[in-house]
């Protein structure tokens, strides 16, 4: 089907993509702001992560039904409701002042994003060719880059202003909306009578679901921790914090354009090795940083990392997953990402209490070189 996808089909799903990267990092850099408004809740640096990662938790148990909502009702009007969603939850933060029901703004902006991200990639398998597909998710990847650059920019700036400001990005997608009514169409192919059954969950599935439990974990320290560590190791402020992550989403965006070539000469594991080769210098170089500019370079490499990790990871996920349970697949996938962002700070905040941040990311430093390792030496025992 190809070879009946207009432009304005693709920029909408370009748009919908967008819209999972701007779930988070639209106010990473008032978080530490946060914190320090809301300093008389006990626990409130650990508590002010969590708005990062509540959507996070909240997609994880979605994501499935999710999943299962876009192969039995079809992909479009889950979409509009979840984009409406998405505005109410995520703007919340700019016109609510208890820190708990900000929570549960975020909480809503979950539920959006579980199912836009699983209509966008569903809707990637529904139209794209397995040749075209990979071209077309390397874009989407880049996209995602260039969004996150406009977005923790937009924010950083926002932040300056006032902890509440970022939260009005999450009134974009309704600038959305027009294009996409107009360009975007259900598969005529799409069966609404679909029944799901196991076969989302084939050992070779359960890999890529876990791989991307495991990914999530160790790669969303990069916009959880970086901040903390920017303000604490460096005096830095929002603005030098957005920069920062936005030079991360920049490398990010050149490297999953450049996706579709590496896949050319190298397969999946392979690439896995390159990822977290990359990520493990990047985690390496912040921990001996000793001047700000220094976490530029790790953000380089970090940011290689992030560029190949997702769109390797969905191009996985569609070359092993028949059509009519594509929707499932995804929500699973899409709920492995998510828990592992979720219990990334949770898991790791007893070694920050210990260690620092820096003895956390000298620690998942040797955790992904050695992964690397070993993926290394796989992928050769394989040729």
């Amino acid at each position: 089907m190809t070879n009946d996808i207009t432009r304005s089909f693709k920029i909408s799903l370009l748009l919908l993509a967008t819209m999972g990267v701007m779930s988070g990092i639209a106010v990473v850099s008032a978080l530490p702001l946060i914190a320090e408004h809301f300093s008389d809740i006990k626990n409130i640096d650990l508590l002010s992560k969590l708005l990062l990662t509540i959507p996070a938790i909240v997609i994880a148990l979605f994501a499935p039904f999710a999943g299962m909502i876009v192969d039995k009702f079809g992909r479009l009007k889950p979409l509009y409701f979840a984009i409406i969603t998405f505005v109410i939850g995520g703007s919340s933060g700019f016109y609510l002042e208890d820190f708990y029901y900000i929570l549960i703004g975020r909480a809503l902006l979950g539920v959006a994003v579980a199912l836009v991200m699983t209509v966008g990639l569903a809707l990637v398998g529904d139209y794209f060719d397995e040749g075209s597909r990979q071209k077309f998710l390397s874009l989407k990847g880049m996209a995602v880059g260039i969004g996150g650059i406009f977005f923790i920019i937009l924010g950083g700036y926002l932040a300056e202003q006032g902890w509440h400001y970022p939260f009005l990005i999450y009134l974009i997608p309704l600038l959305y909306l027009p294009l996409l009514i107009s360009s975007l169409k259900e598969p005529k192919r799409y069966k609404h009578d679909v029944v799901i059954d196991q076969k989302v969950l084939t050992p070779e599935l359960a890999k890529v679901y876990v791989t991307g439990f495991f990914s999530m974990l160790l790669f969303y320290i990069l916009p959880i921790q970086v901040p903390y560590l920017v303000v604490e190791a460096f005096h830095g402020t929002p603005t030098n914090i957005a920069w920062l992550i936005a030079f991360s989403m920049l490398i990010n965006a050149l490297t999953a354009s450049q996706y579709h070539r590496l896949k050319e000469r190298f397969n999946f594991q392979s690439i896995f090795a390159i990822t977290y080769l990359a990520f493990g210098i990047g985690l390496l170089i912040a921990t001996l940083s000793t001047a700000f500019w220094h976490l530029y370079i790790a953000s380089f490499f970090m940011g290689i990392g992030f560029g190949l990790i997702m769109v390797n990871m969905n191009v996985w996920l569609l070359s092993l997953v028949q059509p009519h349970h594509r929707g499932h697949a995804i929500g699973i996938l899409t709920s492995s990402f998510f828990t592992g962002q979720f219990f990334s700070p949770i898991l790791f905040e007893p070694l920050v209490i210990y260690a620092g941040i820096k003895g956390l990311f000298g620690v998942l430093a040797a955790v992904a070189l050695v992964v690397s390792l070993v993926l290394y030496l796989k992928s050769r025992a394989t040729l």
